[in-house]
């Protein structure tokens, strides 16, 4: 099927836009649409316009408008997604960003949630969860703390901590529809169920699903589960020296998963990926990129890193519980890597930012920060990779908890994006018990000529390459390939995408 919108910018709808929100809220200045077009790798949509509504209402009725003069819209939180599109469209498009919809809707301690808003950021949840001093917290994106609660979840982002499945863990969506009409899932559905924030699933078919990875609505609330914090933390790290031992670590930590040892996600980092975190890349020893071997061997053993590193979160019910666990975490781990242990913070929700924080919901910009690598100035304060033109592109593949299958994506990493001329940054996440997020960024300087070509043919090789192994991926952006799948899933999707917004507001084919 082929759906039709309007060629160019229809006056009207500007007009109509400025009429229901204010001219402060419609942007149509070339400078911010610049600025919205801009991501962390080479673009081609335009945005035609920026609107920016306060509140449910009034994005029902800036859809409304763009259902009725057929405009292309696109859905943004906060415009954080680097490596994925950051707030660029995949088409022409007028962007419809909801970050002033940014209000903590409601929190109940005792049952362990929160409902926000999409503009809600990890930061300013975590500060308020502090502020009020719950003894419950929230899993935090390895993404800017600036980034929006709800988006990551709806793109099924990894987070650290008990509920790193983020998407399984939020429920009772509100969503404005294409035609601008507002429906309510699960059992949110129902006026006055106490089981709204309390339940996913609730009756008949599960809807939340479609409003996840997809253009078919604008989720303007949603439930967000908290987990309580321990009575005792224990954070065990460990490092194995080289990439033979990986494959015994990672049954090792799937055994962990499966027991029930740990809730938390699971995180194996290469050492690019761990040395990303800390520094830039040394212009000064190695001139011309990729890292010589030497180098890298030099610099993770100054920074204390192995050739594979991770952590395993674990959170005792008591003292002696957190004695059990941690005996049990050197059992399993103890052959192939070196352990250590370190306590958590007498009082949980005291947590800082270190090696403990992330794990007990402190929000944080030190994985973003790893979007400056191939950067010669230093990373400032306050981050802003597309402003600074950081080359950064995410690969996001299933592979499942199995350390052959660990090793054959590791060693295909390892050589395509060193003949490439990047370094391999691998991060290898598990987030549930049978299956690992392999998580892969290619970093370069977009003030380079040239290298915006080179890290996408790099980019889309190696997405080939994974998804002939049987690697597929589970997060998307605006320059992946559309997975080749089964024909009739596709054509289901796209049926039910025609049903729901049959002008193509949201969606285009």
């Amino acid at each position: 099927m082929t759906w039709r919108y309007a060629a160019n910018m229809p006056e009207a709808a500007i007009a109509r836009w400025r009429a229901l929100i204010g001219d402060d809220h419609v942007w149509t200045d070339d400078a911010r649409l610049r600025d919205a077009g801009t991501a962390t790798f080479a673009t081609k949509p335009r945005v035609l316009a920026w609107l920016r509504p306060a509140n449910t209402a009034e994005v029902q009725a800036c859809v409304k408008v763009a259902h009725e003069l057929r405009v292309p819209l696109h859905p943004i939180s906060r415009g954080k997604n680097w490596g994925y599109g950051s707030r660029v469209p995949p088409r022409d498009a007028v962007v419809l960003d909801v970050s002033r919809l940014d209000r903590i809707v409601d929190f109940d301690e005792r049952m362990a949630y929160v409902t926000v808003e999409p503009g809600v950021t990890f930061r300013q949840l975590a500060t308020y969860l502090r502020t009020v001093r719950a003894r419950v917290f929230a899993s935090v994106t390895g993404g800017t703390a600036g980034g929006s609660v709800i988006a990551n979840a709806l793109e099924r982002g990894d987070g650290a901590g008990p509920l790193g499945d983020r998407f399984g863990h939020i429920c009772a969506l509100e969503v404005v529809l294409p035609d601008g009409a507002l429906v309510h899932t699960g059992f949110a559905r129902f006026p006055g169920a106490t089981t709204a924030p309390l339940a996913r699933w609730g009756v008949g078919p599960h809807l939340d699903g479609l409003f996840s990875q997809s253009a078919l609505g604008v989720v303007t609330r949603a439930t967000i589960w908290l987990a309580p914090y321990p009575r005792h933390f224990v954070m065990a790290s460990w490092s194995i020296a080289d990439e033979p031992r990986l494959p015994a670590t990672v049954n090792a930590l799937r055994g962990l998963k499966l027991a029930g040892v740990t809730p938390a996600t699971v995180p194996l980092w290469n050492d690019i990926k761990a040395l990303s975190l800390v520094t830039q890349y040394p212009f000064a020893d190695a001139t011309t990129p990729p890292l010589p071997a030497a180098v890298r061997q030099a610099m993770r053993d100054a920074a204390g890193f192995g050739r594979w590193n991770g952590t395993v979160s674990l959170y005792g019910a008591s003292r002696a519980h957190a004695d059990a666990l941690r005996e049990v975490v050197a059992d399993a781990l103890g052959a192939t890597a070196d352990v250590r242990f370190r306590e958590g913070p007498e009082h949980p929700l005291d947590a800082a930012e270190d090696d403990c924080g992330p794990s007990l919901g402190v929000a944080h910009d030190r994985s973003a920060a790893s979007t400056y690598w191939r950067k010669r100035r230093p990373v400032p304060s306050t981050l802003d990779p597309d402003r600074d033109r950081c080359g950064f592109i995410w690969l996001s593949h299933a592979v499942p908890f199995d350390g052959a299958h660990a090793s054959t994506v590791s060693d295909l990493v390892e050589a395509e994006l060193e003949r490439s001329g990047f370094e391999p940054s691998v991060a290898l996440l598990g987030v549930t018990e049978r299956a690992l997020s392999a998580v892969i960024a290619i970093a370069y300087d977009r003030e380079l000529d040239g290298e915006d070509d080179r890290a996408r043919t790099c980019h889309d090789r190696v997405h080939a390459m994974l998804c002939e192994r049987g690697y597929p991926p589970f997060r998307t952006g605006v320059q992946s390939p559309r997975p080749a799948g089964e024909q009739r899933y596709d054509q289901l999707v796209d049926d039910i995408a025609h049903a729901l917004d049959p002008h193509g507001i949201f969606r285009s084919r």
